[in-house]
């Protein structure tokens, strides 16, 4: 599998009990109130940034290291796949995405760690929900190493 390396999974850019958030939406309203409801835990999550497009998204991602993506749902579709597979296809360190949605409807499921309803959302529901996918993606990542670089040595036992 490309990209999986124990060496870079190792390496850190933050400590494990640090977030930091890349929101990434197209509707700067609801942005907003989510960027409050993260600002009032601000001794908890080192840093927010916000993007409102995918090449945006890109560029913040290699400039402040995020651990945590929170995406809104209202960007469609596609945009949303093509978000998840290139955060996915990354491979440097482990990022967690949630989605954040206003309906409940299945729109993608695989490559997002956690869901959370907009509707009554608070900045406590929302540190817990990042702090949790968090986990779920460096635990998924940690196995998914393993198991490849057991099977690489299983098959040179038989060569």
């Amino acid at each position: 599998m490309k990209g999986l390396k124990i060496k870079s999974f190792g390496q850190k850019h933050t400590s494990s009990n640090e977030i930091n958030v890349l929101l990434v939406g197209n509707n700067p309203i609801e942005m907003s109130f989510i960027y409050e409801k993260l600002y009032d835990l601000k001794h908890k999550i080192k840093n927010i940034e916000t993007a409102f497009s995918h090449e945006d998204m890109l560029k913040k991602i290699n400039i402040m290291h995020p651990n945590c993506l929170l995406l809104d749902d209202n960007i469609g579709l596609n945009p949303l796949k093509a978000i998840v597979n290139s955060v996915n296809q990354l491979g440097t360190e482990a990022i967690s995405i949630t989605l954040l949605k206003s309906h409940n409807r299945q729109e993608i499921t695989s490559g997002v760690q956690g869901y959370l309803m907009k509707e009554g959302v608070d900045g406590i529901k929302i540190y817990n929900a990042l702090r949790n996918a968090l986990k779920f993606k460096k635990t998924q990542q940690f196995f998914r190493i393993k198991y490849y670089s057991g099977k690489r040595s299983i098959k040179r036992m038989f060569i």
